[in-house]
C-alpha cells in the first residue's frame, strides 16, 4: 500500500470525543438496526491483474465470516480499475476491517472520501457491483480527488450520494449533481419473467443515443452470486431520468435496497402468470419492509393479469399500486409509451421525494409543473399529497 496509515485511525483522532469509541467496552456491543453506526467510503487503485470478478468473490467468502463476527456491513464496487467500499458498523468493527484493508496488496493509493455516524442503510454483510463502462481510469480518478478534497474541506454529504457520484460517469447528463434530490428522478423496472426489463432500458438507450451501463452485482445470499442490472440516464426538461432494470433475485441484495428509498416508482412488468406476478411483489414488498419512503408501484401486463390481488399485496406492505392493462403485442415501446406518463406527472406535481418548495427549482420545471397541475385539475394552489404518504395511513 502507498498509504500506511489506517484512515479509520485519523478519523478519530480528528473527532469530537463525543464521537470517539467508548473505552469501556460498550462499543462492542451489537446495535439494534436503528441505532447510529459509524460510517467510512473510501477508493483505492486496483492491481488485480486476472479476472476482477472471481477476485471479488475471493473478497466476498472472507469478507462474510469476518463481517457478520464484526457487525459490519459492505458494498464493494469495481469501476474503470478502481475500487470503492462502503462500510457501516460499529467503531470497532470499522476500525478492525480497515486495519485489514491497509494492508491487502490488491490495491493501493488508498483515499477517504467519506466519514460520519449515522443509520444503517446496507441491509446484509456484503454486496458488490462490478461496473462496465467506457470511461477512462482517469476520469474516474478525477471525482476521487474532487471528493477527497470536499471530504477534507468539511464538505458532508450522505453515503448515498457519494457512491452515486463516484459510479456515475462525468459524460452522464448530472453526473455532478447526484446530492440534489431535485435534479433526479429514479426509477426501476423489473419483469415478473424473463428479460423484457433490460430490453426496455435497452430501447431507451437506443432510441435516446444514451449509453446503457452494464453492472453485476453480488450479494450475501447463494441464490445472488450474478444478479445481472442495467441503467441508461435520460434528460426529461430540467430533470435527469435514472431508468435502472434490475433481476428479480437482485431486489434481496443490500445494495439494491440501499437505494430503494431514493426511487420515486419501480414499474413491474407482469406475464399473467399468477406464481410469478404474486411471487414479484413479495420480493418487492420485502425489499420496502423498513422504509422510511417507498416506492410507487406501476404494474404493466396483459389483460389476464389479476391487478385486484396484487394490490391488496402490495396495501398490505404500505406500498401504492397503479394497474394499467396492455392488449395485443407488447414490446418495449409500448410498455413506456404506458409507464412515461404516470412518471412525467409525478415529475410535475412533486411526490415527496422532490420537496414541494424547492428553492433550487428551474424555471422548466417550475413550468411543467404548473403544466401537468392545470391538465390534472388540480390548480396551481392545491394542496399535493404524495402516494408515499398516502401509503402511510
Amino acid at each position: 500500500m502507498i498509504q500506511n496509515a489506517n484512515p479509520w485511525d485519523s478519523m478519530h483522532q480528528s473527532s469530537s470525543a463525543a464521537n470517539q469509541a467508548p473505552t469501556n467496552g460498550q462499543d462492542d456491543a451489537p446495535r439494534p438496526p436503528s441505532e447510529p453506526v459509524d460510517r467510512l467510503m473510501y477508493a483505492s487503485r486496483s492491481l488485480v491483474t486476472g479476472s476482477v470478478f472471481a477476485e471479488m468473490q475471493k473478497i466476498r467468502a472472507h469478507a462474510l465470516q469476518r463481517n457478520v463476527a464484526d457487525s459490519v456491513h459492505v458494498a464493494l464496487l469495481h469501476q474503470s480499475g478502481w475500487f470503492m467500499e462502503w462500510i457501516e458498523g460499529p467503531a470497532h468493527g470499522v476500525r478492525a476491517l480497515m486495519s485489514r484493508v491497509v494492508a491487502d496488496r490488491r490495491h493501493q493509493d488508498l483515499h477517504l472520501l467519506h466519514r460520519s455516524s449515522g443509520p444503517r442503510r446496507l441491509s446484509e454483510p456484503w454486496s458488490m457491483a462490478l461496473v462496465q463502462t467506457k470511461e477512462a481510469s482517469d476520469d474516474f480518478s478525477s471525482r476521487v480527488t474532487t471528493l477527497r478534497d470536499e471530504l477534507r474541506r468539511g464538505h458532508k454529504v450522505d453515503p448515498a450520494s457519494v457512491w452515486r457520484r463516484l459510479s456515475t460517469p462525468l459524460t452522464h447528463p448530472g453526473a455532478a449533481e447526484q446530492a440534489r434530490s431535485d435534479r433526479f428522478q429514479r426509477v426501476m423496472v423489473c419483469a415478473a419473467q424473463g428479460a423484457d426489463s433490460f430490453n426496455l432500458v435497452q430501447h431507451l438507450g437506443t432510441v435516446h443515443q444514451a449509453e446503457v451501463v452494464h453492472r453485476r452485482f453480488v450479494g450475501a445470499h447463494a441464490d445472488a452470486l450474478d444478479v445481472a442490472t442495467d441503467y441508461v440516464d435520460l434528460e426529461v426538461g430540467a430533470v435527469v431520468r435514472r431508468v435502472v432494470a434490475m433481476a428479480r433475485n437482485g431486489l434481496q441484495i443490500g445494495l439494491t435496497r440501499a437505494f430503494l428509498t431514493d426511487y420515486s416508482h419501480v414499474i413491474l412488468l407482469l406475464c399473467g402468470v399468477p406464481a410469478r406476478d404474486l411471487g414479484l411483489i413479495e420480493r418487492l414488498v420485502g425489499a420496502c419492509a423498513n422504509l422510511n419512503h417507498r416506492p410507487v408501484l406501476v404494474g404493466l401486463g396483459p389483460l389476464e393479469c389479476d391487478h385486484v390481488t396484487l394490490q391488496r399485496l402490495a396495501h398490505a406492505g404500505g406500498l401504492v399500486y397503479l394497474d394499467c392493462d396492455l392488449a395485443g403485442d407488447i414490446d418495449s415501446e409500448t410498455l413506456w409509451a404506458a409507464a412515461e406518463p404516470a412518471l412525467d406527472l409525478a415529475l410535475a406535481v412533486n411526490y415527496n421525494w422532490l420537496s414541494l418548495q424547492s428553492p433550487h427549482w428551474s424555471p422548466a420545471l417550475r413550468s411543467m409543473r404548473a403544466a401537468a397541475l392545470r391538465q390534472s385539475g388540480l390548480g396551481s394552489n392545491a394542496e399535493l399529497i404524495s402516494a408515499g404518504q398516502r401509503s402511510k395511513s
